[in-house]
């Protein structure tokens, strides 16, 4: 067969591949995103330096051991949650009577709800009117997650003081005086404090927040250790809200829908700074992480994904019944409770953390497994989804080896708003993509390739990727599993339809 040298693409020292490489240890290198100019009504890039798909060292495979303390660790108490939030059961919290006369001297308004007493000194706001109801409507999916009998919650009741003058709740005697200082929020048994804050939205986030820490301590006197119980609060608070229906667990689609929440910004700085996180060094955040916001940006994305994730979510939900254990045990637990799908944990959460953005879809960007065998000589044909992230092929390949690769097929790679057709006018595309839009310094839709080895310990492979477009002639570098996805926002990809058929066979001399 002929082959072009234009379309060769080799995986190595003179790669023709262009490339982008990011990482998720602080110890390793992050690239941002390529820069977009529009020009005559089209989106193009700027041209983009040509890497290459430099050979990985490799790291033989291990039992799965990611969460290291050391024995003296495990010998001390317990970890402490972290300090903007729970200190002390209810009964500590309920210490200090409430005086109505002095609270309304102090001119802070009284809102009674079902589930919720509201104490502010707030002007009167629809929003702020509605904050029993965002409880109310919170506690049946409460329930429904961490299993709770609905009956067992129909007299729990909070106290929340929204405070915008915290000199006025100290003299109406609404502050107890061993409360910590806090910036944001903080649960103090079924007593919530939150100061006002400069969005809706974040308001009520916080309130949700503090209440979810209130459910927890209520239903299990403790929350686990401080990854979870801080990730676990902010991952059920983030929610959307139109009104009428609250809906708890929500990745949000952008930043305009969560104002001042910033968390996946903080996580896509840190990235880009080489300050990102592997899933086991959140496991390991204790009582020093303070106050810092970083720790629960990083906690929330940790429970985000494992139980947003179709594989990972049974084993995490599971791991509830050892919510009562708040020290390190609980996260080496669940460790173990994965197994062998801890590599799986650790390869995917990288591609998760880094390529964050808002409207990430976990579910679409999950890996599926599939049996791995070596390639042979005969030629295989892969089909390769355009609606799912990486996708492996189950294809092992070695150092040296020369392949041949071909991707045919038509399928949509986009669907462009339209008045006339509701489901959107679709964008079709080719294996070389379309050039009228471009993700991170490709054209949309392009065929992409990558080479990992799963069960490593390392960085994944999947953070150093080449264009293969249509197809060409490339050498592999180092010994690893072949993968192959259609280059996408992992917020778009639930637009997109069909597939691609790619061949690939070996090349001998």
């Amino acid at each position: 067969m002929m082959r072009s040298s234009q379309n060769r693409f080799i995986m190595g020292p003179v790669a023709c591949c262009c490339l982008l490489l990011v990482s998720c240890s602080s110890r390793e290198a992050a690239q941002s995103d390529n820069p977009v100019a529009k020009q005559n009504g089209t989106t193009s890039t700027k041209p983009v330096q040509q890497q290459a798909l430099t050979p990985r060292p490799t790291h033989p495979s291990q039992p799965p051991s990611p969460v290291v303390v050391s024995p003296d660790e495990q010998t001390k108490p317990a970890m402490q949650p972290l300090p903007i939030q729970i200190d002390g059961p209810a009964a500590a919290a309920r210490k200090n009577p409430l005086d109505p006369e002095k609270i309304l001297a102090q001119g802070i308004r009284t809102i009674q709800g079902k589930h919720l007493t509201l104490y502010t000194d707030m002007p009167a706001s629809a929003d702020i009117q509605g904050l029993p109801k965002i409880v109310e409507l919170a506690i049946p999916q409460w329930c429904e997650y961490f299993n709770i009998a609905a009956e067992k919650m129909t007299a729990w009741k909070v106290s929340v003081c929204l405070i915008q003058d915290r000199k006025k709740f100290d003299a109406a005697g609404l502050i107890p005086a061993t409360l910590p200082s806090f910036d944001h929020g903080y649960a103090f048994g079924d007593r919530l404090f939150i100061n006002e804050q400069p969005s809706a939205y974040y308001r009520r986030h916080l309130l949700l927040h503090e209440a979810t820490h209130a459910f927890m301590f209520e239903n299990f006197s403790s929350a686990g250790p401080p990854w979870y119980m801080e990730g676990m609060a902010e991952f059920l608070a983030t929610h959307t809200w139109d009104g009428t229906q609250l809906q708890l667990r929500q990745m949000p689609k952008t930043k305009e829908d969560v104002p001042y929440w910033g968390r996946i910004k903080i996580i896509k700085d840190q990235v880009a700074e080489k300050k990102g996180l592997m899933i086991q060094e959140i496991m390991n955040f204790g009582s020093d992480a303070k106050l810092r916001l970083d720790a629960y940006a990083w906690s929330w994305a940790a429970c985000s994904f494992l139980d947003t994730h179709p594989a990972f979510q049974k084993t995490f939900r599971e791991h509830l019944k050892n919510i009562g254990d708040s020290s390190p045990e609980f996260s080496l637990d669940l460790v173990k409770a994965y197994g062998e799908q801890w590599f799986q944990v650790r390869q995917q959460w990288q591609v998760f953390v880094m390529n964050m953005e808002y409207g990430f879809d976990i579910a679409r960007e999950s890996i599926d497994v599939v049996e791995v065998r070596p390639l042979g000589l005969a030629a295989e044909v892969i089909p390769v989804r355009a609606d799912r992230g990486w996708q492996s092929t189950g294809l092992r390949v070695t150092a040296g080896m020369k392949l041949a690769i071909t991707a045919t097929g038509r399928f949509v790679i986009h669907r462009e708003d339209s008045a006339e057709q509701p489901q959107g006018v679709p964008w079709e595309s080719e294996a070389g993509g379309i050039t009228i839009r471009y993700h991170r310094g490709q054209p949309l839709g392009k065929l992409l390739i990558a080479l990992d080895e799963p069960q490593q310990l390392g960085e994944t492979g999947l953070a150093n990727y080449g264009a293969v477009g249509e197809g060409g002639d490339i050498m592999i570098p180092s010994n690893g599993v072949l993968y192959f996805r259609v280059n996408d926002s992992p917020a778009e990809l639930a637009a997109n339809e069909g597939a691609l058929q790619v061949t690939v066979q070996q090349i001998t001399d």
